[in-house]
């Protein structure tokens, strides 16, 4: 793990910018998928691309928290960036295992 502000900021939008990227393309398929369930499916899938998101929304509201934070204070946010990123990562891989069955 990078021991630098901006090394650790750099590395968290590229992976952040690679997972939207990816969602992009995989939505379609996930709202295709959403279109051809039963009631209950549908609001179980509904609710898994509401979560991801949210999350995903949370995960750059701390990217936006690193920015701004101090050469000193950086640290202090870093664990919130890397657990907003472990709950994204692992909703988006959920959401998405649904069409690759």
């Amino acid at each position: 793990m990078p021991e630098k502000k901006d090394e650790f900021l750099e590395q968290m939008k590229k992976k952040y910018d690679e997972l939207n990227y990816h969602w992009n393309i995989e939505r379609n398929k996930f709202e295709a998928k959403i279109q051809h369930e039963s009631a209950g499916a549908k609001k179980k899938l509904e609710a898994e691309r509401d979560e991801l998101l949210k999350l995903r929304d949370e995960m750059k509201e701390k990217i936006i928290d690193l920015e701004v934070a101090s050469e000193n204070a950086w640290y202090d946010v870093k664990d919130g960036v890397e657990n907003a990123w472990k709950a994204l990562s692992k909703s988006f891989d959920k959401a998405t295992s649904h069409f690759k069955k």
